[in-house]
């Protein structure tokens, strides 16, 4: 769920706004953007994220008027890490904004959800396997890839429902018949893909993503 379309009262929206403007502006400052020019990193990034972009596009509306979609927070934390990751998810979320029918007012609400909170769940995810557990190409691809990217799907779209109950948007019972069946649903179908991408980068395009190395899963 992206935010974009819904009634959401000012002052929530504008304190949303102006924390994201602060913390965005932080993180792209601590980018070695140079860096990323010059190893072709940066086409690669623009282009995933106008395809996750594309993909945000093709969602479903529900009778209660939340809308639900893939959101690829994996996948762009995997191929490009946090920093990345999360401007990536960020631009995603304001072409989406310019793009469709929506308040701009809510995009600081947005990108908190499916920007940094996606990103920073599924990123820490992918930490934890890593100090927990065999450094292994099927624990990544199964354990990180697969169930990482559902679990960080079905807590971004519990915190979003929580988030509409605090702020008086939409009553729980709506949400709890009406969104969070739908969106646990789909849990499963963000997680094939993006294990599925993940799977076919590694193998034809190691080099895309950041979190793989040969000598890490498959030794020397």
């Amino acid at each position: 769920m992206d935010f974009l379309s819904l009634t959401i009262p000012a002052e929530i929206s504008w304190f949303f706004n102006l924390s994201i403007l602060l913390v965005s502006i932080y993180v792209i400052s601590k980018i070695n953007w140079s860096g990323i020019y010059n190893n072709n990193v940066l086409n690669i990034w623009i282009t995933a994220a106008f395809c996750v972009g594309l993909i945000w596009m093709m969602r479903a509306t529900l009778p209660s008027g939340l809308n639900i979609h893939f959101s690829g927070a994996m996948l762009m934390a995997l191929m490009f890490g946090w920093r990345l990751g999360v401007i990536g998810m960020s631009l995603i979320c304001v072409l989406v904004s310019l793009w469709g029918k929506s308040i701009p007012v809510n995009l600081g609400m947005s990108l908190f959800i499916n920007a940094y909170l996606s990103v920073t769940l599924a990123y820490l995810f992918f930490l934890i396997v890593e100090a927990v557990l065999p450094r292994n190409l099927y624990i990544y691809l199964f354990i990180t890839a697969f169930f990482g990217s559902a679990i960080t799907f079905v807590i971004t779209g519990t915190v979003s429902a929580l988030l509409l109950v605090m702020f008086n948007i939409f009553p729980w019972t709506v949400l709890l018949d009406e969104y969070l069946p739908f969106y646990y649903l789909m849990g499963f179908a963000e997680a094939f893909t993006t294990c599925g991408l993940i799977t076919l980068f590694i193998v034809y395009q190691p080099g895309w993503v950041y979190t793989f190395r040969d000598e890490r899963y498959l030794g020397k």
